[in-house]
C-alpha cells in the first residue's frame, strides 16, 4: 500500500454512521472542555496568588476521585448499558458547569469552590473515562478500534489546538464566564449524538458475573507487554502531560502566553494524530516504538524547560506534543487491543488510574517544588525522570522485541 492509501484506510470507522454521529458530538464537547480547562488554570491561578502550587492542588482535586474510585466506576462499565452511563455523566458535567459559570460571572466565586467543582467533576469523570473508551469499542470492534482511537485522538487533539488559543482570547476579551457557559451548551450536542446511538450494540462476556477486581490485577501481572503499557502511560502523564500543568506558571500568568504555550503543544498533537498516526499505527514492534516516543519526549521538555526565548520554547512544546500524542494513542490503543472482552472497562478504569489519577500527584510536588527552585528547574527534573524510565523499559528484550502479533 502506498502512504495515501495507509493514511486513508486509517478512516474506514467514519463509514458507520453511528460512529460518525458519535464522533460529531464529541467533537463539539472537547472543543468547550479544553476551551473550560484552560480558563480553569488562569481562574485558579488569579485566584491563589498567581501561585504554582494551586495549580497542582486543583489537578489533584480533579483527578483524586479517579485515582480512588476508577476501579470500581470501570466495573460499572462492564456491567451497566454504556451509552446510558455516559448520557448520565453529561447531564451531570452541565448541572456543575452551569453553577460555575454563573458564580464566575456574579464574581461570587472563590478557590474553595473550583476546588470543589473540579473534585465532583472529576467524580463524574471516573465514570465516563473507562465507560467512554469500552464504548469506542463498541462502535468499532476488534478490526477497527486501533482506528477509531487514532480517529478520537485527531479530533482531541484539533480541540486541544483550538481550545486553549479561544480561551486565552475570551479570557482576555470577554471575560472567564463566557468561556464556562460555552462548555455547558457544548455538552448538550453530545448528550443528543448518544440518545441516537440507541441501536449500537454492547459486547458482552459469554458468562455473565459480577465483575471482580482482583481477576484484572491478576491478568495484568501475567502479561509483560500489558505491565509496561501501563508504566509507559502513567510516566507519560506524570512526567509528560502533566508539565502543562505548569504552563500558566511557565508564562508568568499570561493568558495569551499560556494560550500560546498550550496551543504549541496541542498543535504538535494534532500533526501527528492527523498525518503519522495512521502510518505509525503499522509499525509492529510498539513496544520499542513508545519507550523511545518516550525518551523524544523528554528530551524536548527539556529543552523547553532551558529556551530563553518563547519561539524556542513554543518550537520544543510542538515537538513535545508529537511525541504525547503518540505514545498516548499507542497506549490506549494496546491496552484496547489486549483487553479480553469481558475485563475491558475494569482494565480501561485500572488504565485511567495509572495513566490520570496519579498525575496530580506529581502536579502538586511539581508546583511545589516550582515555587521553591523556580518552574525550569522541575521542568527540566520531570523530563529527565521521563528519559530514565523509558531507556530502563529497553533494556527487557521481551517489551523491546515485542510484536503486536503475540497478543
Amino acid at each position: 500500500m502506498t502512504l495515501i492509501a495507509v493514511w486513508l484506510n486509517n478512516f474506514t470507522p467514519l463509514q458507520s454512521r453511528p460512529t460518525r454521529n458519535y464522533l460529531a458530538g464529541q467533537a463539539t464537547s472537547l472543543m468547550g472542555v479544553w476551551l473550560q480547562q484552560t480558563t480553569l488554570a488562569l481562574l485558579v491561578f488569579q485566584l491563589s496568588g498567581e501561585q504554582a502550587l494551586a495549580l497542582g492542588i486543583n489537578a489533584l482535586c480533579a483527578s483524586a476521585p479517579v485515582l480512588l474510585f476508577s476501579l470500581f466506576t470501570g466495573a460499572l462499565a462492564d456491567r451497566y448499558d454504556r451509552r446510558r452511563l455516559l448520557i448520565g455523566c453529561h447531564v451531570m458535567e452541565v448541572l456543575l458547569t452551569v453553577c460555575l459559570a454563573t458564580m464566575v460571572h456574579t464574581e461570587s466565586v472563590t478557590l474553595i469552590h473550583v476546588y470543589l467543582f473540579s473534585f465532583l467533576l472529576g467524580c463524574v469523570g471516573s465514570v465516563h473515562f473507562p465507560t467512554q473508551q469500552a464504548f469506542l469499542y463498541d462502535l468499532a470492534g476488534t478490526e477497527n478500534i486501533r482506528k477509531l482511537v487514532s480517529i478520537n485522538s485527531m479530533i482531541l487533539n484539533v480541540c486541544r489546538t483550538l481550545g486553549p488559543t479561544l480561551a486565552g482570547f475570551l479570557v482576555a476579551h470577554q471575560g472567564m464566564s463566557t468561556a464556562f457557559w460555552f462548555n455547558a451548551a457544548s455538552y448538550g450536542v453530545v448528550i443528543l449524538s448518544l440518545l441516537s446511538l440507541h441501536t449500537v450494540a454492547q459486547e458482552r462476556p459469554e458468562q455473565q458475573r459480577s465483575p471482580e477486581l482482583g481477576e484484572a490485577l491478576r491478568y495484568i501481572r501475567g502479561h509483560l507487554p500489558l505491565r509496561n503499557v501501563y508504566l509507559c502511560c502513567t510516566t507519560l502523564t506524570v512526567f509528560g502531560l502533566g508539565t502543562l500543568t505548569l504552563m500558566p506558571a511557565v508564562a508568568d500568568g499570561d493568558p495569551q502566553r499560556t494560550g500560546l504555550l498550550l496551543a504549541a503543544a496541542a498543535g504538535g498533537s494534532l500533526i501527528y494524530a492527523v498525518f503519522l498516526s495512521p502510518v505509525i499505527s503499522y509499525i509492529q514492534h510498539m513496544g520499542l516504538v513508545i519507550s523511545l516516543t518516550l525518551v523524544w519526549m523528554g528530551a524536548w521538555l527539556l529543552v523547553a524547560a532551558l529556551a530563553p526565548w518563547l519561539e524556542l520554547r513554543m518550537l520544543s512544546l510542538f515537538m513535545f506534543g508529537l511525541a504525547t500524542s503518540q505514545a498516548m494513542v499507542a497506549c490506549t490503543g494496546m491496552v484496547q487491543w489486549l483487553a479480553p472482552a469481558g475485563m475491558r472497562g475494569r482494565l480501561m478504569g485500572l488504565f485511567s488510574i495509572l495513566g490520570f489519577g496519579l498525575q496530580p500527584l506529581a502536579t502538586v510536588a511539581g508546583g511545589y517544588i516550582a515555587d521553591r527552585v523556580g518552574v525550569t528547574t522541575t521542568l527540566a527534573l520531570w523530563a529527565l525522570f521521563a528519559m530514565t524510565i523509558a531507556s530502563a523499559l529497553l533494556l527487557q528484550p521481551g517489551w523491546r522485541k515485542w510484536d503486536l502479533s503475540v497478543r
